[in-house]
């Protein structure tokens, strides 16, 4: 009884707040297209006695140029439209050109704009006409209140691309005012996700859609829909079925319970599962698209829930939760769910959690190895097995993808080894950049890999001039580093344990190029005797003879020089990889042995 009495009072508060803001503002709509190709992101600012507040942004891609908004009109108010246009730069996209126009709004007022970024690339205040006709492209209109909400915030919507979130529009939320209102482009309908930092809602939204709704932070983000569709209405249904199990791991900002209590998930999940099928098989809604997407998102959804938990389960507790990279021990009662309710539609790809999905059974094929097996396993064997679990082609590539951005090669041959073999699947336009992006940090190495390392000397602690030929017959391993550098210093105790383990062994040495400036010389001998830097430690002043010759941009780095005197390697693992680190060491100890 008391849950419908706090339903009922949640409804009528929201109700009332919802009059409340009706009365003290009207919704302004703002439409508009940018002439041209580009990365943009535009936003709505207010500005009251001088105190200026960003209310909504919305992000522009070369694919879609399109832009609208839902600003809440307040006379006391004045607002500014700022443009900033973006350019990719060598890791993400970077500032190129930023403009602001100040904009008029009226109550109940339908905006429409054109944006020229040629015109304003020189900072100036032209480029932006207004329009009398509205740009041709639908909208859908999604808006709402957030109760019991202990701070203000960006709340945000992404669509789908390829199977992940991707941003289009934001809106920042006032604690005095916890309200929202987007008006999204949407030409073809589709899964799109409302989101915070910390969890998302799934919404389903077709061009002309209008939904409204309210979520209250303190009944664990339950929802009272005061405008909905139908779609949404089963997909509220949904998450309400899901709700016993997935407080133990399917909600972002309670994932750490399916650590304390794996016990209580194990029994809320397996009585989840009749359910579950029986809610599948009584799918009924008018739109087969969305009956189709449905069934693939519930069955990732079912099987997800579990994946994240049991991955949490693999986790170790130290100072802090680590988060494991692979599953380790999983309970056979998952084995057997996991593998009926496995997804292999592309379908997948047109949700949010598609590629998370496919990375993460894609790792679970491991558990199948024996234990002794997959401990031998290096990326490649990992690599090899898990696209094996994946038949479908198109989802290869982005398998491939995932793998790109997470396992951590060290240089040219390991990227060789472990991906070129799938370079067939790196088709996809994101993918190829992936693949491509990856391999151009390495490709430059190979101007070095295999030639004379007797090219360079150096000064040691005493001032006495060091070449690598006084090296020959043995095998080098260098470490640039600089007494400024903390991710340096941070390897330190792993060289340490790598130097510890050839103790005795005459056939290689460990060399230390500091990179510091002459002027700060005695700083590196004083960190070299409160270290413990063991080998031989030289001084390459300022990077300028060595690291400049090696294009040494970004420290620590680690190289490696046969017992010919041949560079092997230009980049070797970090000490903190020992057993990679080692085996490389190992490898040219054994040659010619």
């Amino acid at each position: 009884m008391k849950q419908y009495i706090r339903a009922f009072l949640l409804v009528f508060c929201c109700l009332m707040f919802a009059q409340k803001a009706s009365a003290q503002s009207e919704m302004v709509n703002i439409t508009g297209v940018l002439t041209q190709k580009k990365n943009a992101e535009i936003a709505v600012w207010s500005n009251a006695a001088g105190s200026k507040r960003m209310i909504a942004t919305y992000v522009l891609t070369p694919e879609n140029n399109r832009f609208s908004f839902a600003i809440p009109y307040r006379a006391e108010l004045g607002y500014q439209l700022i443009v900033t246009i973006l350019k990719m730069g060598h890791l993400r996209l970077e500032k190129e050109a930023v403009a602001s126009f100040p904009i008029q709004l009226s109550p109940k007022q339908n905006l429409q704009l054109r944006l020229d970024p040629a015109q304003f690339m020189e900072k100036t205040a032209k480029g932006l006409l207004i329009e009398k006709q509205a740009p041709k492209f639908s909208t859908a209109t999604v808006s709402g209140a957030l109760s019991n909400w202990m701070l203000g915030g960006e709340l945000s919507i992404a669509k789908v691309e390829e199977g992940a979130f991707k941003k289009v529009a934001g809106y920042n939320v006032e604690k005095s005012d916890p309200s929202f209102s987007f008006l999204i482009p949407v030409e073809t309908e589709g899964f799109y996700y409302l989101s915070t930092p910390r969890w998302n809602k799934r919404l389903y939204l077709k061009p002309n859609d209008q939904i409204a709704f309210n979520i209250d932070g303190a009944l664990g983000l339950q929802t009272v829909w005061t405008k909905t569709t139908a779609e949404n209405t089963l997909l509220s249904d949904w998450a309400q079925l899901m709700l016993p199990a997935t407080g133990y791991g399917y909600n972002l900002e309670q994932r750490h319970k399916a650590v304390i209590d794996p016990a209580g998930f194990s029994a809320a999940y397996q009585a989840l599962q009749p359910k579950v099928q029986q809610f599948v098989q009584g799918l009924n809604t008018n739109n087969a698209q969305f009956n189709k997407l449905f069934k693939t998102a519930a069955q990732m959804d079912n099987s997800l829930l579990a994946l994240r938990s049991i991955l949490n389960l693999s986790g170790k507790k130290h100072l802090f939760w680590l988060p494991a990279k692979e599953f380790s021990n999983v309970p056979a009662q998952y084995i057997q769910i996991l593998n009926q309710n496995k997804v292999n539609s592309t379908d997948l790809l047109a949700l949010g959690e598609g590629n998370e999905y496919l990375n993460l059974s894609a790792k679970f094929s491991l558990n199948g190895l024996d234990e002794a097996k997959r401990q031998q396993l290096g990326d490649d064997g990992k690599l090899e097995t898990m696209m094996a679990a994946v038949p479908n082609e198109t989802l290869k590539s982005f398998l491939l993808k995932s793998q790109l951005e997470e396992l951590n090669v060290a240089n040219y041959s390991e990227f060789k080894r472990v991906f070129e073999p799938y370079a067939k699947y790196a088709k996809p336009e994101s993918v190829k950049w992936k693949y491509n992006h990856v391999l151009e940090q390495f490709a430059p190495d190979t101007a070095f890999i295999g030639k004379s390392a007797y090219d360079f000397i150096l000064p040691d602690v005493n001032g006495k001039a060091v070449s690598m030929k006084d090296f020959k017959g043995k095998v080098v391993l260098i470490d640039v580093w600089a007494t400024w550098c903390g991710p340096c210093k941070a390897q330190m105790p792993f060289l340490k344990e790598v130097e510890e383990a050839y103790k005795g062994n005459d056939n290689i040495v460990f060399v230390g190029i500091s990179v510091d400036s002459e002027s700060v010389k005695q700083k590196w001998l004083d960190m070299i005797k409160e270290k413990g830097l063991d080998g031989i430690q030289l001084l390459d002043n300022s990077g300028k003879s060595f690291a400049k010759k090696y294009r040494i941009a970004a420290i620590p780095r680690f190289l490696l020089i046969d017992k010919k005197g041949n560079w092997v390697e230009v980049r070797c693992p970090l000490p903190e990889d020992q057993l990679k680190l080692k085996s490389y060491i190992d490898r040219e100890l054994n040659k010619g042995a």
